[in-house]
């Protein structure tokens, strides 16, 4: 599980800024939220727009990115455009089976930089630029080593780290992970042997609509999926005719099955979560969400996160939204909120809920909309003649 982020001059954040996911002393939600080692089943960011919210999302999903796709990446556009020099850094942490991962990675113009990894603070790789020392068993020297590719990337592909088992279950993780933009209706598997039960595109092809339909009814949403080849309308004009499975939202209550694509944003983004939600409760897993909020109902949106916390057990879920109404302690904890603000000269400030020690019976949203934790905009809403 993801245990923390640290970064510099990356983005629109200027200063060294860590987001820390361990839990606190909190004692609410504590059998659904906090997962093994009491680190956090993941956090959620909120604030005004074009803050960096975002920007923490994309740190995670250039980690993923790096060490499990096939292509090199362009680096320098994740500088931070406020402060001179070409470099910034990332450094990340997980927890394994109570083992700690770190993973710290410097960034130069195009290139990486230096490259630390440590298992429980003892040294397994350090690269600066093109050459390098492993640690595994013995010491061996690596040299011209490709600046765009992480060495992380080549000792896990080229010798599965000489078989060390908290690293391979570190890769098994993150190869787990889901991103998803419910803004622009976007979704992304990094396991092409899992791709299948992560997005309903590829389910359909192999499999029925019962189980979908099986989580739509505990959600209590009002309509259900439907896989068909033939698609028509009333006066049975032929809407679609494949030789693929079509998924269709029929209402209920309705003999009407309409094309997802035909179908409200709202409804497109409620079906695109279904199957990462439903994977990570039987596997552990980091969801990644961005704009969560767009196009689905506060209350839909309030439930889902819910379902996410009562029924995994180590998957996490990060995610942006601007639901207030999700700042309830009924839902997250004040040491999963992280609010946001840009300020000119600092870039991206945050602060995180539970540093300002509410109680767990007061009222984290009214607090928030109130000032109280930052990252509340102030928009004019009167405009007089």
């Amino acid at each position: 599980m993801l245990t923390g982020i640290t970064m510099k001059n990356y983005t629109t954040f200027i200063s060294e800024t860590t987001f820390d996911f361990s839990a606190t002393n909190y004692k609410i939600l504590e059998k659904t939220n906090v997962g093994s080692n009491r680190v956090l089943k993941g956090a959620l960011f909120i604030g005004e727009n074009a803050s960096g919210k975002t920007q923490v999302l994309n740190a995670i999903i250039l980690l993923l990115d790096m060490l499990l796709e096939n292509a090199e990446h362009n680096f320098i556009i994740k500088k931070s455009f406020y402060t001179e020099g070409l470099k910034y850094s990332l450094g990340y942490k997980f927890n394994v089976d109570g083992n700690e991962i770190r993973y710290d990675l410097v960034f130069e113009s195009n290139l990486i930089n230096s490259e630390k990894l440590y298992v429980n603070n003892e040294l397994k790789i350090e690269r600066l630029k093109n050459s390098a020392k492993t640690f595994f068993g013995e010491e061996k020297d690596i040299n011209e080593i490709n600046h765009a590719l992480p060495l992380v990337k080549l000792e896990y592909y080229n010798t599965r780290f000489n078989n060390d088992v908290i690293l391979n279950k570190w890769f098994d993780f993150l190869k787990n992970s889901i991103y998803m933009n419910c803004l622009h209706g976007f979704i992304k598997s990094y396991n092409p042997v899992r791709v299948s039960e992560q997005m309903i595109t590829k389910y359909a092809e192999n499999n029925d609509a019962s189980n979908l339909n099986l989580f739509i009814n505990k959600i209590g949403y009002n309509s259900e999926i439907v896989f068909k080849k033939e698609v028509s309308n009333k006066d049975n004009t032929m809407i679609i005719n494949s030789d693929k499975e079509t998924i269709c939202i029929k209402k209920k209550g309705t003999n009407t099955a309409l094309p997802l694509p035909l179908e409200s944003t709202g409804n497109q983004a409620f079906v695109n979560a279904m199957l990462p939600i439903i994977f990570s409760t039987t596997n552990d897993c980091m969801i990644i969400v961005d704009e969560f909020s767009s196009g689905l109902h506060n209350e839909l949106e309030e439930a889902l996160v819910r379902y996410f916390y009562n029924n995994s057990k180590n998957s996490q879920m990060f995610f942006t939204s601007q639901s207030t109404n999700l700042l309830d302690t009924s839902i997250l904890r004040p040491d999963q909120v992280y609010s946001f603000k840009f300020d000119a000269k600092k870039g991206t400030l945050i602060k995180r809920f539970s540093d300002e020690n509410p109680r767990e019976s007061q009222n984290m949203e009214k607090m928030y909309l109130n000032g109280v934790f930052d990252g509340m905009p102030k928009y004019n809403k009167e405009f007089k003649n």
